[in-house]
């Protein structure tokens, strides 16, 4: 066998790429006030950085930092120790982008294997590293992960636990019976074992700030015009973050050719960031003008995912600008999550409304009623199927109920 020395170029994504990316996902949980108080820091410590502060967002309410950081901030703060290697980081900060805001993967390993054009093995060795993660029990892919990973934290798993989690969707299908049937334990030992996974936490990110509570300010502006709804960014809020043009050249290598390099990674993931943001609202305002206009009643069916499929992102990106960012409308600031909502059912299948829309239906028939004789729950299911809503008198209830409406008994007026 002859040995013989060989010279070749590769090409390989490495750390300032992932920084970029990282800084990408972690802006779009931002509202324009948290992005502002975000840049203020970095830009303190780069000369590359120019950061012209809005004057409104000079003051920011004492609630915002008092919150503490959300999920993916302290995901993204984490990463360079669970994930020491660089060349993993691109991996990292791809699982961290389809984090759900309940601290579950709304992706499968595969499917992000598949978009990075990497080895599932190497993705999944990854998560493991992310599994580490406190609190335990983030980055899993279904409950019995997330229970099995907390349990790992504390010791070994036993091997009666071992199958119970493992057989753990036969307890929401058939309860204890079906679940002691599927593991081969008593249904003793299964309630003993189900005791200790209810003292455990389902819903690991509980704990993180919501961004939706700390969004006071508007960061989109809708307005009516001639041709129909006008979306902007809305400057009162929105930092303008650009390059300074300084005198000199830094030597290749140096500190300060880092930092502009940096600089100019972080002038691109801002604008990702605002441009995915106005994309979002356009979208909103072509198909929630009736909403708009007229409020709950002609609020339409839409889902994250079918504007993540409109803009060629990921669901689990629009979810966090959604959740961190709001509206000014004419009938006041709205947060974008008030434009969505999920269909009902209707015939013809075809047309859907959005539950929303179905309950302001609802009232608003309550409210023209005879109080003598006011409809039962059963008659305004018929009524609302005569419109091609299909509801039973058990979800038309529940509906009432969430609107803060009595019942029939309750709203009868007597004579």
């Amino acid at each position: 066998m002859k040995l013989r020395q060989e010279v070749a170029l590769r090409q390989q994504l490495g750390l300032r790429l992932n920084q970029e990316l990282g800084r990408a996902i972690g802006f779009l949980e931002l509202s324009n006030i948290d992005l502002t108080q975000s840049l203020r820091e970095v830009a303190q410590d780069n000369p590359w950085l120019r950061l012209h502060v809005p004057r409104t967002a000079m003051e920011v309410p004492a609630d915002a930092a008092a919150a503490g950081p959300t999920l993916i901030e302290h995901v993204l703060t984490q990463i360079p120790t669970l994930v020491p290697r660089s060349t993993d980081r691109k991996v990292a900060f791809a699982l961290a982008e389809v984090l759900d805001q309940t601290g579950y993967l709304a992706e499968n390993v595969e499917q992000v294997a598949v978009r990075l054009g990497e080895p599932a093995q190497r993705v999944e060795n990854v998560l493991r590293a992310l599994q580490q993660i406190e609190p335990r029990g983030l980055f899993a892919r279904s409950l019995s992960e997330c229970l099995g990973l907390q349990l790992s934290a504390e010791g070994p798993i036993s091997e009666p636990m071992r199958r119970v989690l493992e057989a753990l969707s036969a307890l929401t299908e058939g309860g204890t019976e079906s679940l002691a049937i599927a593991t081969g334990l008593t249904a003793q030992k299964v309630q003993i074992e189900l005791a200790i996974l209810r003292s455990l936490n389902p819903r690991p990110a509980a704990a993180f700030a919501s961004t939706t509570a700390r969004t006071r300010i508007a960061d989109l502006i809708f307005e009516r015009c001639d041709n129909g709804w006008q979306v902007t960014l809305n400057p009162e809020t929105l930092p303008v973050l650009t390059l300074n043009n300084l005198s000199f050249q830094p030597d290749r290598g140096s500190a300060l050719s880092q930092a502009r390099i940096s600089a100019r990674g972080l002038v691109r993931a801002v604008e990702r960031r605002n441009r995915a943001l106005l994309a979002v609202g356009e979208i909103l305002v072509k198909e929630q003008s009736e909403f708009l206009e007229r409020g709950n009643i002609a609020l339409r069916a839409l889902t994250l995912r079918s504007v993540a499929e409109k803009l060629g992102l990921h669901e689990s990106s629009i979810s966090r600008l959604v959740n961190s960012s709001s509206a000014a409308t004419p009938g006041g600031t709205l947060a974008l999550r008030k434009f969505f909502a999920r269909s009902v059912r209707r015939k013809p299948q075809s047309v859907t409304d959005s539950g929303p829309a179905v309950q302001a239906r609802l009232v608003e028939l309550i409210a023209k009623e005879d109080p003598h004789m006011p409809l039962s729950d059963e008659a305004l299911a018929r009524i609302l199927s005569s419109g091609g809503v299909t509801a039973s008198r058990r979800v038309v209830a529940n509906w009432r109920t969430k609107a803060g409406i009595a019942n029939r008994n309750r709203r009868k007026v007597k004579y």
